[in-house]
């Protein structure tokens, strides 16, 4: 019977239990803060709760695989709708509404991506209008602009069919424009690094490829839980530059 009172004194107080979930998530332990930000939505309409389920469902669902990675996306873009229908001036919810649906856009196929570029743009706009100085924002945006602009013929052909075209204004040099904002406003984040690294590959720009890479190697891990995941990812990426050039890499 105790333990009982103590659950519901715990889903009664949600401030509570988004600072348990916050914890949590400094550990990494991303499934248990998910559960106490799920205890929080004892208030339902608890933005802070919304906005971070949000974050760490999508997180979880990037290391989750089948039928488990879908419903975890999918519960991630429902709580990023309902933070910005809670707090539709704060650019917490639209980023995160922008975030999800990025990472849902990039497990699916050329049609269902290109049919959900025209509200990740808007919403990441908006996250910008309302917060200019988010990182965060900027990064989506690159990867935006960095997918449209590499689209394939036939990937081309669909967007004329669902969007009537590529979307106006994708391209390479934005997506670069984009992530060095997110690198000048938050440096020591390894996944900025990583996806301008990424960038200047697919440009052929390799010494700018090796200095961002290996920033990414360099850098302390602990801001997301998937920094060790995306310090992996850089150092796969210095494997494919020539070994004279990585004599020095950090191990």
């Amino acid at each position: 019977m105790h333990l009982i009172v103590l659950a519901l004194g715990l889903a009664s107080d949600p401030g509570s239990a988004v600072a348990e979930g916050d914890s949590a998530y400094t550990r990494n332990d991303l499934a248990a803060a998910r559960s106490r930000y799920e205890a929080a939505l004892a208030a339902p309409d608890s933005f802070p709760a919304l906005w971070r389920l949000a974050r760490v469902e999508s997180e979880l669902g990037e290391d989750a695989r089948g039928k488990e990675q879908q419903e975890l996306i999918g519960s991630s873009v429902l709580h990023a709708r309902a933070a910005v229908r809670v707090a539709p001036d704060s650019a917490l919810g639209h980023e995160w509404l922008a975030v999800t649906l990025g990472r849902k856009a990039l497990k699916e196929g050329p049609k269902k991506k290109l049919a959900l570029a025209r509200e990740i743009k808007s919403e990441v706009d908006r996250a910008l209008d309302l917060n200019p100085q988010s990182a965060r924002a900027y990064h989506v945006r690159a990867i935006w602009n960095r997918e449209l602009a590499s689209l394939n013929f036939v990937e081309r052909m669909a967007a004329n069919t669902v969007l009537g075209g590529v979307p106006k204004g994708a391209s390479m040099e934005n997506a670069v424009h984009d992530l060095e904002r997110a690198v000048a406003l938050d440096p020591g984040n390894i996944n900025h690094h990583l996806e301008l690294g990424r960038t200047w590959l697919q440009l052929d720009r390799k010494d700018d490829a090796r200095r961002e890479l290996e920033r990414a190697v360099a850098l302390a891990p602990g801001a997301t839980a998937r920094d060790p995941h995306y310090q992996e990812e850089a150092r796969a990426l210095l494997a494919r530059l020539p070994r004279s050039d990585r004599d020095t890499l950090p191990r």
